[in-house]
């Protein structure tokens, strides 16, 4: 063999090597919308009739909608089981932390890793955009580049320290060490903006921007890092700030398209909404600008339940928000893909939870999973990419907050305090069926009984879980 045939040998070889994992010739750029307190109710594409996400229910409608995907009822824990491929049970974290607002630790990287990071690590260009609030990037400024991620621009999410004194920030210590919730919840009004004039930390450094609204600095970073990033293989996570409120306190804003504060919640939470639909409009259309539509899987979620305090129209009735609760409306979410050449178009996948992200997006980007340690997630990028022969990795899927659990097939529901509902004829989980004896009934929870038995019990938390919920709870109090 001459050195020219050796060369081109390898060459073919080299590509051959490659084809499997990838799939394609060139890599597959992935973009994770995840939009804040937001539940099925809302969205279209799943039945609802307030009309506030055409440009979402387009991509979902032309894509693979996931009909049942569960995740953590709550911001923190939501974002861990995305980002980490892990049930709540291995890190201990299984009630919802607020790093950047208490301190007293966040994700580990030296325990944790993500999918930013090992993509990053493949070769992949990556960045964030939006809220993280699982660590604080004070106390830790260096820790997303810890996490994978070479750029960012996000909301720090802690107190603001132009507007509070020292004596304030002492009386706030106080109260955490005291696990004061009445006090932090009023004292909660002192955060730092994420809408008008926003506070954000770009690539470690804070900024201050009167008169700007938080959502189009994100959106303005998110749309320049596909720009300068088009001819390289680019993740982009972006936890958008909407639609969740500017505090416990001010559960809803005005949007620049109309600045009328005196609307109602829900008036105020739908003009949200309406911005959040409209910048996932935008995103798509800078894709397509750019060139990158064809080889880009943009995958839209929601991290959990709406708020209590509202309620939307969908599928001829009327949903309460979920937030925090186990229940259909809290944490089963909205997750859907789209791309016009990668993935085909009006499928519906049964059943995921958020512990699938990770190995999904490895799976699409080529990329090994972590042999050290054990990832729950079950990869769909092959029936995502409807592939001939891919069957659905799912027959049950798992949601968990403190010591409470759930698994659910698709039609069925269990609780590990035993509460078992036929979803498909009871939506609202009103009639119980843990003593029926009917054999479809009894088999079905068998099943599932089964697969809540094969879970590990809770691991020791790895540090004192700080929250509004978590102190509330050591005080026996009602969860906000």
């Amino acid at each position: 063999m001459t050195m020219k045939r050796l060369y081109v040998f390898l060459a073919i070889a080299a590509s051959a090597a490659w084809m499997p994992l990838c799939g394609a010739a060139q890599p597959i750029n992935i973009i994770f919308v995840l939009l804040d307190n937001c539940g099925q109710e809302w969205f279209g594409s799943y039945g609802s009739e307030e009309n506030c996400t055409p440009q979402m229910d387009k991509l979902a409608r032309e894509g693979l909608r996931v009909a049942n995907c569960y995740t953590p009822t709550v911001c923190g824990p939501s974002r861990i089981v995305a980002l980490t491929g892990r049930y709540l049970f291995r890190s201990g974290m299984v009630l919802h932390h607020d790093a950047a607002l208490y301190g007293g630790g966040g994700l580990d990287p030296r325990r944790e890793i993500t999918f930013a990071r090992l993509l990053r690590d493949a070769g992949y260009r990556t960045a964030i955009a939006g809220k993280w609030q699982i660590n604080n990037l004070y106390n830790e400024p260096d820790i997303l580049r810890q996490h994978g991620f070479d750029e960012s621009l996000v909301w720090p999410g802690s107190i603001d320290r132009d507007k509070v004194g020292a004596s304030d920030m002492e009386q706030f210590a106080q109260a955490i060490r005291k696990a004061d919730a009445p006090f932090l919840r009023r004292f909660n009004s002192n955060i730092e903006s994420r809408y008008w004039d926003p506070v954000v930390i770009r690539n470690g450094k804070r900024e201050t921007h009167p008169g700007k609204f938080g959502p189009d600095l994100f959106q303005e970073f998110a749309l320049d890092f596909l720009r300068r990033h088009r001819d390289q293989p680019f993740l982009l996570y972006y936890p958008m700030v909407l639609t969740h409120g500017q505090s416990v306190n001010l559960p809803a804003v005005p949007t620049p398209l109309n600045r009328d504060a005196s609307r109602s919640h829900k008036e105020l939470y739908a003009g949200m909404l309406q911005y959040a639909d409209r910048q996932v409009g935008e995103l798509v259309a800078e894709l397509e600008r750019l060139g990158l539509r064809e080889r880009t899987v943009v995958f839209v979620a929601t991290d959990n339940g709406t708020e209590k305090a509202l309620s939307a129209r969908c599928n001829g009735r009327e949903v309460q928000g979920g937030l925090y609760q186990l229940t259909e409306a809290g944490g089963n979410v909205v997750l859907f893909a789209n791309s016009p050449t990668i993935v085909p178009v009006g499928r519906t996948l049964a059943l995921a939870d958020f512990s699938d992200l990770l190995p999904t997006f490895c799976e699409l980007a080529g990329v090994r999973l972590p042999s050290k340690l054990k990832i729950d997630g079950r990869s769909f990028a092959g029936v995502l990419r409807g592939k001939r022969g891919a069957t659905a990795p799912r027959r049950w899927i798992f949601n968990q907050y403190g010591d409470e659990r759930v698994v659910r097939d698709d039609r069925y529901k269990l609780y590990s305090d035993g509460r078992f509902f036929d979803m498909e004829r009871d939506r609202d989980e009103r009639d119980n069926l843990a003593e029926s004896k009917d054999r479809a009934v009894v088999t079905a929870r068998n099943k599932l009984q089964a697969a809540l038995a094969s879970l590990p019990s809770n691991a020791p938390p790895p540090f004192e879980l700080r929250s509004l919920s978590s102190f509330a709870l050591r005080h026996n109090r009602r969860e906000w």
